[in-house]
């Protein structure tokens, strides 16, 4: 009778535990969330008043974080613990989702874990767990993630430089409600765009369910490095310049699309080639022309030109419109914003940060070796140097 005593009450002092930590594990979100808010500078006062303006449109991040984590945290103690998943479950379940259209939300469920387990994976085969701040068996932070539609963001940039300086998660919006909201953040003497996301690096990630299972699984890849990044300079850095912005963005962007690629080749879910271009030259090339734009407005605004610069892009966003681009507001805030992932259409042609982050890759053998070298780095700079070590 004493040692089944004792063993009950190991097993209630083992229940406790299991509890406390999952209590702990409840404010994971909130502190992924926070620690670039709490580590970085002030915001500009502009920032400051524009986040007032839009606070009634706001998106309550932390309570969508709390809701959606309760519901993984089974999910979460597995990683954890180092459970890994069926890998042929797996494979089995992406498929049969993104077999069908429109999607079926029953099967929802069993693809998000699917997703969690197969990115994980690719992580570990990576070598992603030799430079982890965290000694678990699996990949850390676990990866989780929520197939949802992420809300929209408020961006806002100065008139006078392509440059963001503050940012507001907002609820849907319709059309008219978007342009209010714009026209009163504009009158506080900054450029500001409501523009949609692909995904939010929340905890778990809101990933945009509408593309392909590639471009799903890349997203899942790319959340995660955001994740990763927060707890070393590169990630808390995310706010204090354009540059730590633009290196953070285009490593998660290069990082996301090898690794979804490569799971989304193994499952024989790749996204087909796209031969058109081989078979019938475009008429139209619009990734020089938004280069050549956007090379043209830092020009003007070098030159002190502000209106000029606002006019010009006017015109080529009624120019884009006219050839069939829906661009509904091409400004600095645009530029700012899209311009960030440093291979996109809108990002300066003169731009160092992705030859010089290529060269890099090149350089490391792995994704885990690639992340250990860039994590820490901060400025163009230090990234030379990092290339040239």
């Amino acid at each position: 009778m004493l040692r089944e005593a004792e063993t009950c009450d190991a097993m209630r002092t083992l229940g406790y535990a299991r509890a406390c930590v999952l209590h702990l594990l409840r404010w994971l979100p909130s502190l992924l969330l926070l620690v670039p808010w709490l580590l970085g500078p002030l915001a500009p006062s502009e920032a400051a008043r524009v986040r007032d303006l839009s606070s009634a449109d706001g998106f309550r991040l932390l309570d969508w974080e709390t809701v959606h984590l309760g519901q993984k945290l089974s999910a979460l103690w597995a990683a954890l613990s180092g459970e890994t998943g069926d890998a042929s479950a797996d494979a089995s379940a992406l498929r049969a989702y993104f077999a069908q259209t429109p999607r079926p939300a029953d099967l929802r469920p069993a693809a998000e874990t699917a997703l969690e387990h197969l990115v994980a994976q690719a992580y570990r085969d990576s070598g992603v767990t030799q430079a982890e701040p965290s000694s678990v068996p699996g990949v850390f932070p676990p990866v989780l993630v929520s197939l949802t539609a992420p809300p929209n963001v408020l961006v806002l940039s100065p008139r006078t430089e392509l440059r963001v300086v503050g940012s507001s998660v907002l609820q849907p919006m319709d059309l008219a409600a978007q342009q209010r909201l714009e026209a009163s953040a504009d009158s506080t003497g900054v450029s500001s765009l409501v523009a949609p996301i692909g995904g939010l690096a929340t905890y778990p990630a809101m990933v945009l369910d509408n593309g392909s299972a590639q471009q799903v699984l890349s997203a899942s890849a790319h959340e995660w490095v955001h994740q990763y990044l927060i707890f070393y300079p590169l990630g808390q850095g995310y706010w204090r310049s354009q540059a730590t912005r633009e290196i953070n963005e285009t490593t998660a962007e290069m990082i996301g699309n090898e690794v979804g690629a490569g799971i989304a080749s193994s499952l024989g879910l790749a996204a087909p080639a796209d031969t058109s271009r081989l078979r019938r030259p475009s008429p139209f090339d619009f990734r020089g022309f938004m280069r050549d734009t956007r090379t043209h407005v830092e020009q003007l605004l070098a030159a002190g030109q502000v209106d000029e610069a606002e006019a010009y892009m006017r015109a080529q966003r009624d120019e884009l419109q006219r050839r069939g681009y829906q661009i509904r507001k091409l400004n600095q805030a645009y530029f700012a914003l899209y311009g960030s992932y440093g291979e996109s259409d809108a990002a300066s042609p003169a731009n160092p940060i992705p030859g010089l982050l290529h060269q890099l890759r090149d350089q490391s053998g792995s994704v885990g070796e690639f992340l250990l070298r860039v994590r820490t780095l901060t400025s163009v700079e230090e990234l030379r140097r990092a290339v040239s070590a």
